[in-house]
Formats: structure tokens, C-alpha cells, sequence
């Protein structure tokens, strides 16, 4: 009988089809191979008491750092043409990561403790499994200043910039209506200014979901102030703010309130 060799298979067990040597190459373990796609108990926890006012946003972001979390991926269509009835056909669709824009206009990365929560937000989406750490590494590599965790959920948290970078970093975080040096950094400016009595700093969005700047300043200011002294002392403000590297590292957003 006679043989026939098939051209289409490579007869080097060296080699893989294309000629390139298997020698050298290695391949990494899964570390989400046994994944159910539970929430993080950690997280989920830490999330809960935040809502309840039972622990701090600082709690939340500490949670997150060792947690496993999902990235959605989403079709995005690709090529297409016009098929036999007149309709357009796709020839191709990829998968992408997904970013949409907040409510304060800024581009917003969503990502979610569980695969259940992200069939609630699309049931479309492909949940790809990653370290908190790599998702925010990516975040601030492609300039996406805000990652929300579980949108449309009972229990969504948005992180900001500073938060993105600390988890990235593995430094710590504090939400600057908490933070000292934050305090200090504001001392040092408004204490430049004779017209400002005081001043007191606020959390901007209560529960995190943006839905407000991070941070009200509050400036007790001394009565009598007319509109050109007020603007005066507003300007004189920003230009301190703007001096500082604290306050451009650590702090998001802000708005200002007035009393006096």
C-alpha cells in the first residue's frame, strides 16, 4: 500500500507548525484556573460596611488590593459588507476592553467582584479574570482616571486617580478629607491668606459613586468681604493650591464653599 505524506502537518516535533523552535518557551500556570466567579469574601465584606457608614473608603481600597477582579470584554465590530438581501453583514467582530465615559465626563473603567455582577450590567460581557493591581496598572497607563467597581450594583465604589495610582503602587491611601498631609498642604496655603479665618475639608461623594468632586473646602471667611476682595482671595487661593505636589498627587477634585 502506498503511503501519502499530508504537506499540512509538521513533521518536526521540535518545531511548531511555523518552524519556530518549542525550546525555550514556558508557560505560565493560571492563577484563576479554579475561579467560580465569586466575589472576593474580603471585598465584598469590606464594600457592605462602607455602605452601612461602618468603615471608610480607605477600608475598601485596602480590600481591593489583594482581590481578584473581572474585566468586561465586549464585541466591537469589525469589517462589513452588504449581503445578498441588501443588509450589512459583519465579517468580523473583536474583543475589547470596555470604557465609558462618568458623569463627570471623564472616561471610566468598569470592573466587578463577581461574574454575577457583571451579568447584571451586560449579560453580553466576557468576564477575563486579573489582580486588582494589574487593572489599575493599566488604568493609569492609558489615562482612564476613574475605575468603578460593580456599577448599577447596590454596593458600586468608584475609585479615583490617587486611589489608582496607590493600589498600582502599593502605597497607601487615605481619603484626603481624611488625609494629614492633605490637611497640611491646605494649612500651608490658606495660611498665606489674612482674608480666610479657617477652613474645613469634606468628603464631595458620600458613597463614592461619583456623584460629586472628592473633596468641598470649606472657607470661613472674615465678614465684609466685597466681590473684587473675594475674587482677589480666590485667586490668591489657587495660586498656592497650585504650588503644591501633595495636593496635585492626592487629591481628585474639588469644589469650594464659602461662609463667613
Amino acid at each position: 500500500m502506498q503511503s501519502h505524506e499530508n504537506p499540512l502537518i509538521n513533521p518536526d516535533p521540535l518545531r511548531d507548525s511555523a518552524g519556530v523552535p518549542w525550546q525555550g518557551r514556558s508557560f505560565e500556570v493560571n492563577p484563576f484556573a479554579d475561579d467560580d466567579g465569586s466575589a472576593d469574601p474580603n471585598l465584598l465584606s469590606a464594600l457592605k460596611r462602607f455602605h452601612s457608614k461602618a468603615a471608610s473608603s480607605s477600608a475598601v481600597v485596602d480590600a481591593l488590593r489583594d482581590a481578584r477582579l473581572l474585566v468586561p470584554l465586549l464585541a466591537a465590530i469589525g469589517d462589513f459588507e452588504i449581503g445578498a438581501h441588501g443588509h450589512a453583514v459583519d465579517k468580523s467582530a473583536e474583543l475589547s476592553v470596555v470604557t465609558v465615559e462618568g458623569p463627570d465626563g471623564q472616561r471610566v473603567l468598569p470592573v466587578f467582584s463577581s461574574a454575577a455582577t457583571m451579568s447584571a450590567w451586560n449579560p453580553k460581557a466576557r468576564p477575563v479574570p486579573t489582580d486588582s493591581v494589574r487593572v489599575m496598572l493599566a488604568a493609569a497607563s492609558e489615562g482612564t482616571n476613574r475605575v468603578v467597581l460593580d456599577p448599577g450594583s447596590e454596593f458600586e465604589f468608584a475609585i479615583r486617580r490617587p486611589a489608582i495610582a496607590a493600589v498600582a503602587q502599593g502605597l497607601p491611601w487615605q481619603h484626603p478629607a481624611e488625609s494629614e498631609r492633605i490637611a497640611s498642604a491646605f494649612r500651608d496655603a490658606v495660611d498665606q491668606i489674612a482674608e480666610i479665618n479657617d477652613f474645613t475639608l469634606q468628603n464631595g461623594d458620600e458613597f463614592s459613586k461619583l456623584a460629586g468632586p472628592e473633596v468641598i473646602l470649606v472657607l470661613q471667611l472674615v465678614p465684609g468681604l466685597g466681590r473684587s476682595e473675594l475674587d482677589g482671595v480666590l485667586k490668591r487661593l489657587a495660586e498656592n493650591l497650585a504650588k503644591s505636589e501633595e495636593i496635585a498627587n492626592l487629591l481628585d477634585s474639588m469644589t469650594i464653599k464659602l461662609r463667613s
